[in-house]
């Protein structure tokens, strides 16, 4: 196929970071290409908007020249709509409907099916990295913000990616202790530390929903709901658990490190905002050992050894036909059209022999005279619908 193949960059990794989506983000963020990048993928932010933009085109009734908007009287039609909607997202889109269809028929050659528990668990963990609560997650499905069908299809599709990915690898208990002995330093737990946070924007008000908290007027989290500027006020002010050493402010990393467990730090400015912190829980530093992190091995061990979704793709490619039949998007066919595994090399053991004789280039047209009429220009050849 041609260099790119049928995933785009961008989206070739947030296929491949399917495989990744439950792990321990400050074990694996140490191996990974892009930080942080440790749950569920979707579709990325572009492409997605482009593919929401082109369903609710679909959805309008009538024919082309109905109007989708007026502009002081002046029409935009639906025709004119679509076309812009093509011209913009089309590419993306069918690109995207391509690679869909080549998972799904991966996945049915391999005998791949996706479990109602496999697909909740997905879901929760999609709403878990998209959303700061299920009230919000909620609020955005009753809005309209998020189709929960759409939702549906790409947790099952990253399901598949996942599977497809981890098809083939060898989970025998040797290999996973031998991987295990190997990646000893890779799988050392630091120190860690679970936090929340209440942010204002004034050492006074720090100051009085610290005192609140000191005579029981509040909990920690009805406050941080209730007073907070921070995103995590949602989930009332808490942070999951990380690396205290990954901790990026200083102040907050020094709070992290010394306030007791279950107590809060008096208020401390960063930035121009003030912040009270309370350490839910802390763990210290540990070694690795195969009983105690075996799923962390296993985890590991599958980013080592699964086989990359564009190799997936490749190979389902070999024995599918893709055709590419709008005019538009013709040069779809070229990433989408496999290459021969082996090429035969000239002048190479085992080779096809070099020709003997290279033949000569056909003679170019003489250019005519003055006053003679040009030969007739030779019809194009016709463009294969499938590119074949």
């Amino acid at each position: 196929m041609g260099s790119e193949g049928p995933l785009g960059g961008r989206q070739a990794f947030e296929f491949g970071a399917a495989l990744c989506y439950t792990w321990p983000e400050f074990i694996i963020d140490r191996l990974s290409p892009e930080p942080g990048k440790g749950r569920m993928p979707v579709l990325s932010r572009h492409v997605t908007l482009l593919l929401v933009a082109a369903l609710a085109a679909a959805t309008i009734c009538g024919c082309g020249n109905n109007p989708v908007a007026l502009v002081d009287g002046v029409k935009i039609t639906e025709s004119e709509f679509q076309d812009r909607l093509v011209d913009a997202a089309g590419e993306a889109v069918l690109r995207d409907m391509i690679n869909r269809e080549l998972i799904e028929q991966a996945a049915q050659a391999r005998g791949i099916e996706v479990t109602e528990e496999e697909l909740s668990e997905a879901i929760e963990e999609f709403k878990a990295g998209q959303f700061p609560s299920e009230e919000a997650f909620n609020q955005a499905v009753t809005s309209g913000r998020i189709d929960m069908e759409y939702v549906k299809d790409n947790a099952r599709l990253n399901v598949i990616v996942r599977k497809l990915m981890l098809h083939d690898v060898d989970y025998s208990e040797e290999s996973l202790r031998k991987f295990f002995e190997e990646h000893k330093e890779d799988l050392k737990r630091p120190a860690t530390v679970s936090i929340s946070e209440i942010v204002v924007s004034s050492k006074q008000d720090a100051q009085e929903v610290y005192e609140q908290l000191k005579g029981g007027e509040g909990s920690f989290e009805e406050l941080a709901r209730q007073y907070s500027m921070s995103p995590s006020r949602d989930r009332g002010g808490e942070i999951p658990e990380q690396p205290i050493e990954r901790i990026p402010v200083p102040a907050i990393r020094e709070a992290a490190g010394s306030v007791p467990v279950g107590e809060v730090s008096e208020p401390f400015e960063v930035n121009g905002n003030w912040y009270l912190i309370k350490v839910r829980d802390r763990q210290p530093a540990r070694e690795a050992t195969y009983e105690r992190d075996k799923d962390a091995v296993r985890r590991l061990y599958e980013r080592e050894h699964h086989q990359p979704l564009q190799d997936v793709l490749t190979q389902q490619l070999e024995k599918t036909r893709v055709q590419v039949l709008d005019p538009r998007f013709q040069h779809l066919n070229e990433q989408f059209t496999p290459v021969p595994s082996e090429v035969p090399e000239f002048g190479v053991e085992g080779g096809e022999e070099a020709p003997a004789e290279v033949p000569e280039a056909p003679e170019q047209p003489k250019a005519p005279a003055a006053g003679e009429e040009s030969p007739a220009e030779a019809p194009e050849a016709e463009q294969p619908a499938g590119g074949e």
